[in-house]
């Protein structure tokens, strides 16, 4: 049995989010809405405390797997009496950037807008990772029932909880859905589940790629990656060229991106560019610089500074080709 807990202050969209991930989640997993346990008017911590207990009961006693949305917080969860029951709490809390959390708010145009909330949410937000921020909001005046020496033993959650944080800033309703059906079926081990990848897990992935590179050829740099980016603008500010390269590991230059406004083609501001990036990585002591081109954009430029196509692809995309180049620095 699994149980997983979506909570998050007052705009973060984790109501309304509600029938769509039921209709993602289908029969397998039960969905419920921590209102449902009935609100009292004049509902406060300690209320809300009891309640989490409530629904923790409810959930174990079915013996199913499960997802509760509504007002809950870790620390809550960790306190309540029943929660000796969970080997480790998987929560995800979503989290919406404080201007758009009021915007919602205001169109809802029932309670929070205030700085109240965004005070709470603001939180919510470091408490989720580390649970040792100001603990005493949730602890003082608390309900009867609750045990915060577990949490208050804790300098990290790795141990007893699987915790993802979900910005829904510019996502609709659909998409933070996708995003939590994703993310409770990953936890299904047979079979495994291909799940979007957050931007702070790219990182992750990148590491173990970069880290088994540098088991096999040590790297040369001390710093793996180094941006060389460089633009040229006009008397008012505005870009007129671009470009975008990163020296690896090895001592290797790759240009990436190099874009000039039509308007000033031949103007020579493309080679300036490339040539002032070839000269720094060469002060970082780059030996190799590689690129590649289609056959629409600028293959023989680059010719003309040096370098030379070693490969080709063709049909990429349809009808025409991609060049690669390479040349010593």
């Amino acid at each position: 049995m699994k149980l997983y807990f979506i909570g998050g202050a007052s705009g973060s969209g984790k109501t309304a989010v509600m029938p769509h991930l039921k209709k993602l989640l289908g029969d397998a997993i039960a969905v419920y809405d921590f209102d449902d346990i009935g609100v009292p008017e004049g509902a406060d911590k300690k209320w809300r405390q009891e309640s989490t207990e409530k629904w923790l009961q409810k959930l174990l006693s079915e013996g199913k797997d499960a997802c509760l949305l509504g007002q809950i917080v870790l620390g809550e969860i960790l306190a309540c009496p029943s929660a000796k029951q969970i080997d480790k709490v998987i929560f995800c809390l979503l989290d919406v950037s404080d201007f758009e959390r009021i915007q919602r708010l205001k169109k809802r145009n029932t309670y929070g807008a205030d700085q109240n909330m965004l005070n709470w949410s603001a939180w919510l937000r470091m408490h989720h990772q580390d649970p040792q921020w100001m603990p005493h909001v949730i602890q003082e005046d608390a309900a009867s029932p609750m045990d915060f020496s577990r949490l208050s033993a804790l300098r990290t959650y790795e141990e007893i909880a699987n915790i993802k944080i979900l910005d829904t800033t510019n996502h609709a309703l659909n998409e933070v859905a996708q995003e939590l059906s994703d993310w409770v079926r990953s936890f299904d081990l047979a079979p495994f589940h291909v799940v979007k990848a957050q931007t702070h897990e790219v990182d992750v992935i990148e590491s173990k790629i970069t880290s088994y590179n540098n088991s096999k050829v040590p790297f040369i740099q001390e710093q793996p990656f180094i941006n060389l980016n460089f633009c040229i603008k006009d008397e008012n500010g505005v870009i007129i060229p671009g470009i975008t390269s990163v020296m690896y590991c090895w001592g290797m230059l790759y240009v990436d991106v190099l874009a000039v406004d039509q308007k000033y083609y031949k103007k020579g501001l493309g080679s300036k560019l490339l040539s002032h990036v070839e000269d720094e990585a060469k002060k970082l002591a780059a030996t190799l610089a590689h690129l590649d081109s289609f056959d629409f954009q600028a293959k023989d430029f680059y010719l003309k500074h040096g370098y030379e196509v070693f490969g080709v692809l063709d049909d990429c995309p349809p009808g025409h080709k991609r060049y690669y180049l390479k040349k010593k620095l």
